[in-house]
C-alpha cells in the first residue's frame, strides 16, 4: 500500500486476472472508475479501505471527478445503545454521524489523524 496516495496493488492485480477481476466486480462504483494502471510494473492500483479495528475506518467516497477520504472512528455506545438489538450486544461502533473528510491527496494526512502514523 501507499501511504501517501492511499492506493493499494499486488501481483496478483495484472491486467485481466481472475483475482483483480473478482476483486473490481466487488468493489464500488468509485473504484472501478479510479483504478489506474501501472505500465512500469504491469499492475493495477486501485483505493484502499484500510480498516484499524477499533481506531476506525478509512475509505474513498464520491464520484470518479470528486471524491475524497472518509475517516469514521470508534466510538463507545452508551449501555441503552448497547442493549439496542442493532448493535448486537457490542460495546462499539462506527461513529458515521461524525465522519471526517479529506481531500483525495490527504490520505495520509487521515491516516496521522487515526493514531497510526505520526510525523517523525
Amino acid at each position: 500500500m501507499c501511504f501517501n496516495c492511499g492506493f493499494t496493488s499486488n501481483t496478483s492485480y495484472t491486467k485481466n486476472s481472475e483475482t483483480f477481476n473478482n476483486l473490481l466486480n466487488k468493489s464500488t462504483q468509485l473504484v472501478r472508475d479510479v483504478v489506474f494502471f501501472d505500465y512500469d510494473r504491469k499492475i493495477s492500483w486501485i483505493p484502499t479501505t484500510l480498516n484499524m479495528g477499533k481506531l476506525g475506518v478509512i475509505y474513498p467516497e464520491g464520484t470518479k471527478n470528486n471524491w475524497n477520504w472518509k475517516l469514521a472512528e470508534v466510538r463507545k455506545l452508551s449501555k441503552e445503545e448497547q442493549q439496542d438489538p442493532q448493535y448486537g450486544g457490542h460495546e462499539y461502533t462506527l461513529d458515521l454521524e461524525n465522519v471526517k473528510t479529506y481531500g483525495q491527496y490527504e490520505f495520509l494526512d487521515a491516516c496521522k489523524e487515526m493514531g497510526i502514523i505520526r510525523d517523525l
